[in-house]
């Protein structure tokens, strides 16, 4: 399965042991620009309290430092929506 973008963040099933890996490229900013943007990130995914099976890949767009918190997560629910469709599409496909 490829990565589903959204406007300031890409999403992709990592399928490994369960939990989110933020990808923040040092072209985002300064150290405490990046370490915000994750901050941020793992607020949001603990409050959509959208179960993960698997691993998440979180990567990160310039863009994405700048965005509200609102933003990002709406952004967020969205995209683990996505990725929810698609695997339950691929999963439907080869059963």
């Amino acid at each position: 399965m490829g990565w589903i973008r959204g406007q300031d963040l890409w999403v992709r099933d990592g399928r490994e042991p369960s939990g989110a890996v933020f990808v923040i490229r040092k072209a985002l900013g300064n150290a405490v620009v990046r370490n915000r943007l994750k901050r941020r990130l793992r607020h949001i995914l603990r409050d959509l309290d959208v179960p993960i099976s698997g691993s998440v890949v979180l990567l990160a767009r310039p863009s994405a430092a700048r965005q509200s918190f609102e933003v990002l997560s709406q952004e967020v629910g969205q995209l683990l929506q996505r990725l929810q469709d698609s695997a339950s599409a691929h999963q439907i496909a080869h059963d």
